[in-house]
């Protein structure tokens, strides 16, 4: 029989011990982790919870505006139609610039102030008037016989950020700059067609009006005079629209594609009220 001598049980001892030692420093180590985690997790909540409110605030003390404004409008695209049978009618475009008024209603934020600019952050709403497109129809690509028009309304609503840059000193004047994107409501309608001969050739009234929605962005720069009458801040400046493409609707099952308005645009003089 093997006899065991002093230093195995001395090994097995320390074995023991080593263990021991090692399982209590797991312990610690584990205790130490779940502290640093509740206090990066209390740190973190004291960060976002301020900041989250502050959000909020400024959301709720935002300020509406109200604008109103005359704008310039280029729309209308010269194509050729086809016609089931036919050798199908061009549509040539002879007046595609036309004017009428805007309105606007927003409601802008601020966030992300620095001492060189102040950010702003809202939705901006427009209704611009209706413009008028004309021309003459080349039928069978041979006879100018009839004139056509119709009209495009434009509703755009814009995600906009706007950059309130101080003059100076004072703090009573900014220059704005003023950016959006977002969808615009193409309302085409009040197609009409016109014999040229003297009523010979009669009318096809082959479209009518339809809505489109298209991607629409705009940018404007301002001056703004700010406390005009309390807390009230008078905006004048121009914008650019890009207002997108609509189309018309076929109302005659012959024709193969519809008439199309082409990219339109619009500048503008506009005039804000903040309150």
């Amino acid at each position: 029989m093997m006899r065991l001598g002093p230093s195995f049980y001395q090994k097995i001892l320390i074995i023991i011990c080593s263990f021991i030692v090692n399982l209590n420093s797991a312990a610690i180590l584990a205790d130490n982790w779940d502290e640093k985690r509740y206090e990066e997790q209390n740190d973190f909540d004291c960060t976002l919870q301020p900041a989250c409110f502050n959000f909020l605030a400024e959301i709720a003390n935002g300020e509406p505006i109200f604008q109103l404004g005359w704008f310039t409008a280029t729309q209308g695209k010269s194509q050729h139609v086809d016609i089931e049978g036919l050798i199908g009618d061009d549509f040539e475009v002879n007046h595609s610039s036309d004017q009428n008024l805007l309105v606007g209603i927003g409601y802008y934020f601020n966030w992300l102030a620095t001492s060189v600019v102040r950010m702003q952050y809202g939705i901006n709403a427009f209704y611009l008037g209706s413009t008028e497109v004309k021309g003459h129809v080349i039928q069978e690509d041979l006879f100018t016989n009839l004139s056509y028009r119709y009209s495009c309304t434009n509703y755009p609503i814009y995600f906009s950020a706007k950059a309130l840059i101080p003059c100076g000193m004072c703090d009573d004047y900014d220059i704005v700059i003023d950016l959006g994107i977002g969808p615009n409501i193409v309302n085409t309608h009040s197609f009409k067609e016109k014999s040229l001969d003297g009523g010979i050739t009669i009318p096809d009234h082959i479209f009518s009006g339809k809505n489109t929605v298209v991607f629409s962005a705009t940018a404007g720069l301002g001056w703004r005079i700010n406390h005009i009458w309390e807390n009230h801040s008078l905006e004048i400046g121009y914008r650019f629209f890009y207002l997108g493409q609509g189309e018309l609707k076929k109302v005659n099952n012959q024709v193969k594609n519809t008439l199309r308005t082409g990219n339109g645009y619009a500048n503008a003089l506009v005039i804000s009220i903040s309150i």
